[in-house]
Order: C-alpha cells, then structure tokens, then sequence
C-alpha cells in the first residue's frame, strides 16, 4: 500500500467484511446493555463466574472490537481481540447448548466462521503493515529512518 492509497476503499473486500465484522458486535452489545439481567444469566450458565464482571468485560471488548474494526484503528490487534472475543462466545455455546454445528439449531457454525473472519482481518493488518514499512511495530507503524 502506497501512500497515496486511501485507507478507505470501498472496492476492496476486505474492508467491506472488516467493517461488517465491526457492525456485527452492535446488536449485541445493545442487547447486553438493555437485558443485563438476561445477559448475565446466560454467562453464568455458561461458567462464567461471577458473572456480571465476564458480562462487562464481553461488553468492553465487543465495543473496542467494533470501533477499531469499523473506524480500522488498530486493527492488527482490534481484530485479534475480536476473534478472541468469537472464541469466548463459541466457549459458551458449547457449554450451554453442546455441540451443535448449525446456528440455526443454536449452534456454533456463526460464532466459528465470524470467530476465522475476525483472525483473516488481522492476519491481513499484520501482513499489510508489513509490505508497506518492510517491518512490523507494537502499536502504529512509522516508516523506517532513511
């Protein structure tokens, strides 16, 4: 990626599934925040415990993972959070419900394939910091001294 390349391009795919990505945790952070009580049952049955504190943080990191996921702010790790966010829900499915493939029948197949998509977005942040700058930093990449 050059420097004259936008960092939004509508065109490119990966940007579109990274944004839905990003778009996805907001029904479910606003359904946590509206049903706590609900919330923080299903997390208790799913061995989370205790399980108001596993419920805010699942609401912290949702919310950090749609933010840099959708406005693409540090998203070699908002997408490694969010894919470790997928892999906590898949846990409590698993717990809940056992293992069911199928997400119509309340299974894992969603939070799997949202949980892959969420690690493809990082793994591609990662490898395109590395093509621009020829390394890879903590944080936010600055072009190598001259």
């Amino acid at each position: 990626m050059s420097a004259s390349t936008p960092k939004f391009d509508p065109f490119n795919p990966v940007v579109i599934v990274r944004i839905l990505c990003g778009l996805l945790f907001v029904p479910h952070i606003l359904f946590k925040l509206t049903a706590m009580d609900g919330a923080a049952a299903f997390f208790a049955k799913a061995g989370f415990d205790p399980a108001y504190p596993f419920l805010l943080l699942a609401i912290f990191a949702e919310s950090l993972s749609a933010i840099g996921l959708v406005f693409n702010v540090a998203t070699k790790w908002t997408g490694l959070l969010a894919a470790a966010v997928m892999a906590g829900a898949t846990k409590a499915v698993l717990a809940t419900k056992g293992a069911i493939w199928l997400w119509n029948l309340g299974g894992i197949e969603y939070n799997v394939v949202w949980c892959f998509l969420c690690l493809v977005i990082a793994v591609h942040a990662w490898r395109e910091e590395y093509q621009t700058y020829g390394r890879v930093s903590l944080l936010f990449p600055r072009p190598a001294s001259a």
